[in-house]
């Protein structure tokens, strides 16, 4: 999920960081032709493709554990966060949306445990070095107004973002089995078949951007605007009974673009997991909790079949922002499944940090091209956003394993 809330152009995000909404987000619109010689050269090539994909590829993080590695991964933040210290002026919404997140993991790592000093040390200098960035947001939207600046100055903010509840230990191992078989049999299908209908499908479906902004606000307003609830919450002492939980009162716009009846593909597909992100920490007393977890593992279920086609063709350009928003959000979802920490999968991201510490997506103008903005110079900003968001959560994920 402004353009882009990850999705996750917040999408955001966060791509869906659609509340992200970045000018440079334009390989999101790249022409049909080159959607069409890009799955073509995938249909033909993937009849030589390994059978053994997604979950063939889990065995461990042994592998690859320096590279990915807590310290290596916050590093690696470390670096992107210091190119948004250096171009504070020169922020976007979508970048400033990666950082919250990503400063909500180093905040959730910081509550949860003690650390080794030098450790400890270093992540809480990084979390200031994102508070400052995060407070760009207070001076681009001084007085907020339409959906789109609602949403990222409201979801712009670490604090929404800190996780509450860890998942269970071994509760990856309690789904590894049935999510074996069901991946198994998405990979047995005919890949021209899967080319085929992604092609057709590959812009269909909802919600448009500006649907993904209406329908974050009407969550985020429900919560932020609402002047009873506001009252009552500054008025309340430690033994006041808290107010009841707001009820969610949802556009029928909304409540048919977001619809989990109605299939969506790539970046609206992205945008609806986002949707159903943050409603999920909403906490509105007419949705029932387990009701959106489900449907966050029926939209990951959907987003797999795209990120493993854009895998098993070794992540081409054109799709590398979609692939990294798609494993943010469903790393960020509360119900997540296996595959999405794929650690070749993560491997294959942080490999696409440059020397300069961002992402980039190289159809963006300006690539190389010394100018005024050197953040855009170097960076794609809504991808570097999504970048920073996965390397502050990965590393959090890896903490948590470590200490059970």
């Amino acid at each position: 999920l402004i353009k882009c809330v990850f999705s996750f152009k917040i999408c955001v995000c966060v791509g869906a960081f659609k509340v992200y909404k970045n000018p440079q987000k334009k390989h999101k619109n790249v022409s049909q032709k080159m959607v069409v010689l890009v799955l073509m050269l995938l249909a033909l090539t993937a009849g030589t493709a390994q059978a053994g994909g997604t979950l063939q590829q889990l065995d461990s993080w042994k592998g690859m554990e320096r590279e990915l590695a807590p310290d290596a991964l916050l590093v690696r933040l470390d670096r992107l966060v210091n190119v948004c210290v250096a171009n504070y002026e020169d922020l976007t919404t979508d970048l400033l949306l990666g950082i919250a997140i990503a400063n909500a993991q180093l905040r959730t790592i910081l509550k949860q445990g003690p650390l080794p000093e030098p450790q400890r040390q270093f992540v809480e200098s990084l979390a200031k070095k994102c508070d400052f960035v995060e407070s760009r947001i207070e001076s681009i939207f001084n007085f907020p107004s339409g959906a789109n600046a609602v949403v990222s100055k409201l979801l712009i903010d670490s604090e929404f973002w800190e996780s509450k509840d860890e998942p269970k230990s071994g509760a990856f191992k309690d789904q590894l089995r049935s999510r074996r078989r069901r991946s198994q049999l998405m990979m047995d299908d005919d890949p021209q078949a899967l080319m085929e209908s992604y092609l057709e499908a590959i812009d269909a479906g909802g919600p448009s951007e500006l649907q993904s902004d209406e329908c974050l606000s009407e969550l985020l307003v429900n919560e932020s605007e609402n002047e009873f609830n506001s009252t009552a919450t500054s008025n309340s002492t430690p033994n006041s009974v808290p107010p009841p939980a707001k009820r969610l009162i949802l556009s029928r716009e909304c409540s048919a673009a977001m619809s989990l009846r109605k299939r969506s593909y790539g970046y609206h597909l992205t945008h609806k997991l986002l949707f159903y992100i943050v409603l999920a920490r909403q906490r509105f007393a007419n949705v029932d909790r387990a009701f959106v977890a489900d449907g966050q593992r029926t939209l990951c279920e959907q987003i797999l079949h795209e990120s493993d086609l854009i895998a098993r063709f070794d992540f081409p350009d054109l799709f590398r922002d979609l692939f990294m928003e798609q494993v943010l959000l469903c790393a960020l979802a509360d119900a997540p499944l296996l595959e999405f920490t794929n650690p070749a999968w993560l491997g294959a991201i942080v490999s696409w940090q440059n020397g300069e510490g961002c992402f980039k997506y190289y159809g963006d103008e300006g690539d190389g091209v010394i100018g005024p903005n050197a953040l855009t110079t170097h960076c794609s900003t809504h991808m570097s956003g999504v970048g920073a968001a996965l390397l502050g959560l990965f590393a959090r994920l890896q903490l948590v394993q470590q200490r059970e």
